[in-house]
């Protein structure tokens, strides 16, 4: 596949990605709770918000369309998304069958608008099976199919550091008119910041993820920015500073590519537009056009 070619670059760059940065800082001034979030998926049953999608030419091993397009998924009643016994309440389950055949499938959620600026997006996910390398379990971003614009992110799983498994696995995107080519991601780093291999998200498991991406200066992020690779390569990227946290706690940080945060965004859960369809369950999908704090995102991992 058009990422897997990219593995060996990938891998060139990881030891100075996001090494360097420490935890989220926080102040007097975080709240020690979460704001509202301007989207709230509860996953309590079907609505008009959250849409079963597949691929067209699909099949249970995915690899659908050419390596550098992909396939967009779009929107399919045989892709029927069910609603099961979830972390609370109920959560979507997404069976990855697509008319009773096997094929990769997921779920749209419509009418989600963040803006160009910073931005959070927390759930649960319980897999079903294994995590294969690239299998997304939130993906987002707009021009997705279009080599010479694509802007997107992931987040999903890798085995790009000594061939060990990381889950989750921030990796963005972003080209504009065939330029600027920015291909960051990170994974797990331990508290001096070195990057080491650790499998969060696992079969069987209710995981609590959140990403927060910054795009400014704050009082936590002075430099309101991030780098990744070595300056002067051809992998250096110098753009937003993002956290994962698992759980509440931090997992790791790192550098996303610009521009994969718009209006024009689209939000797909369990897919993307090349690899294998995620199985199993995800719950509670909240979505903020905010960076949230180190408390905040605690307050909302229960």
């Amino acid at each position: 596949m058009y990422k897997k070619l990219l593995s060996g670059v990938l891998a060139a760059a990881m030891v100075v990605g996001g090494a360097a940065y420490a935890a989220q800082p926080q102040t007097a001034a975080d709240a020690a709770s979460a704001p509202k979030p301007k989207y709230t998926f509860s996953m309590n049953g079907a609505s008009k918000k959250v849409v079963g999608v597949a691929r067209k030419g699909d099949t249970a091993s995915g690899g659908t369309g050419k390596p550098k397009t992909g396939v967009l998924p779009t929107a399919n009643k045989k892709a029927k998304l069910q609603y099961k016994k979830g972390k609370h309440g109920k959560a979507l389950y997404i069976s990855r069958t697509v008319g009773g055949k096997a094929a990769s499938m997921g779920a749209e959620l419509k009418g989600v608008k963040l803006g160009n600026g910073s931005w959070t997006v927390s759930f649960w996910v319980k897999p079903e099976t294994d995590l294969s390398n690239f299998m997304a379990m939130f993906f987002t971003g707009s021009h997705i199919t279009d080599p010479k614009n694509t802007k997107w992110l992931s987040i999903t799983k890798d085995s790009w550091l000594d061939n060990k498994s990381n889950s989750p696995t921030i990796w963005s995107h972003s080209v504009s008119n065939g330029k600027n080519d920015q291909f960051p991601w990170y994974g797990h780093q331990d508290k001096k910041g070195k990057w080491t291999a650790d499998l969060a998200v696992s079969k069987g498991k209710w995981t609590h993820i959140t990403l927060v991406v910054n795009t400014k200066k704050t009082s936590w992020d002075k430099k309101g920015y991030c780098e990744y690779g070595k300056k002067g390569e051809k992998t250096y990227v110098k753009s937003y500073h993002a956290w994962t946290y698992v759980n509440g706690k931090l997992f790791g940080n790192g550098t996303v590519a610009k521009g994969t945060m718009s209006n024009s965004n689209k939000f797909f859960l369990g897919l993307n537009a090349w690899d294998t369809g995620f199985k199993g369950y995800i719950d509670d999908v909240k979505l903020w056009n905010k960076a949230l704090s180190p408390k905040q995102v605690k307050a909302i991992a229960k």
